[in-house]
């Protein structure tokens, strides 16, 4: 129940953590407005009464400002970390480690805003509920039908195209060796698009039955609705977690293949995103 804009900036700047691209501008607009701007992106999903929508905006709220005053800093410290890897010789242990330690920033996120969010969900009535369901099963659908229209070799040009695009943001002007070996990459990549729609399908099947089941007590009920909010693990299939491992290798090894060939200039560069994107973090921090 966040911002769609903010939940992909946040997103964007733990995954850089991989090595994300983020705008400073609207990041900190997004982030200091969220309350406000929730309150659009909700709407899409569930008619909230005013007093639900204050609870919300006041959840929201205080997590924002749980946000920015703890775990901001970390993920300045990570970027420091990856900014010095990327500077060095890049060891693959040590970056696959800093990468899956990046990512457990937003596990934290959930963890923290689990327990408000679930006292907002105990007075939702059995209207809403459903309202919530239906509308999230409608963009599952609707996600489902657009990629069924474009072919799989379709949807891996268009990652190939992705893939150069985040690449020259980072490094401008790719030199043949490079787009050779991003090409090699993308060609091994495993799409998991539909295992994922699996994931989001048992996850929302799970909140429909806790929603549903009229017997369980307060306790039980939040109980249930904790695992669902925050442990992902617990949805995920053993295939995706295999292909998911394996397209982190593939990344993982492209970033230290990719980081052997770069030019004075490129590194440069890359190093002027390192710079802007813990500007971003000081600015949000500071706001």
């Amino acid at each position: 129940m966040f911002s769609k804009i903010i939940i992909k900036k946040i997103a964007k700047i733990i995954t850089v953590l991989s090595m994300l691209l983020l705008s400073a501008c609207s990041t900190s607009f997004a982030y200091n407005n969220l309350p406000w701007l929730s309150s659009f992106w909700v709407d899409d999903y569930i008619d909230l009464n005013k007093s639900q929508a204050k609870q919300l905006k006041q959840i929201i709220e205080n997590t924002r400002n749980w946000h920015r005053q703890t775990e901001l800093l970390k993920y300045k410290q990570d970027l420091t970390n990856l900014q010095a890897m990327f500077n060095s010789q890049l060891n693959k242990e040590e970056l696959t480690k800093q990468i899956t330690l990046a990512k457990g920033h937003w596990g934290n996120l959930l963890d923290y805003a689990s327990q408000p969010l679930i006292t907002l969900a105990k007075t939702l009535t059995s209207k809403q509920r459903k309202e919530l369901i239906d509308n999230i099963t409608a963009d599952i659908n609707d996600e489902l039908k657009e990629h069924n229209e474009l072919s799989l070799q379709e949807h891996k040009d268009m990652r190939l195209d992705k893939q150069f695009d985040y690449f020259k943001q980072w490094l401008n002007k790719l030199t043949p060796e490079q787009v050779r070996l991003i090409k090699a990459a993308n060609e091994q990549h495993i799409n998991t698009f539909l295992l994922w729609q699996d994931y989001k399908r048992d996850r929302l099947r799970a909140l429909e039955q806790t929603f549903s089941n009229l017997q369980l007590d307060e306790q039980q009920f939040a109980t249930q609705l904790e695992i669902i909010i925050t442990d992902r693990d617990a949805f995920i299939g053993d295939e995706l977690k295999a292909k998911n491992e394996n397209n982190l290798v593939l990344y993982i090894n492209l970033l230290i293949d990719l980081n052997n060939t770069l030019s004075k200039q490129q590194r440069k560069s890359a190093n002027e995103h390192f710079d802007d994107l813990m500007q971003t973090v000081n600015e949000l921090r500071n706001d």
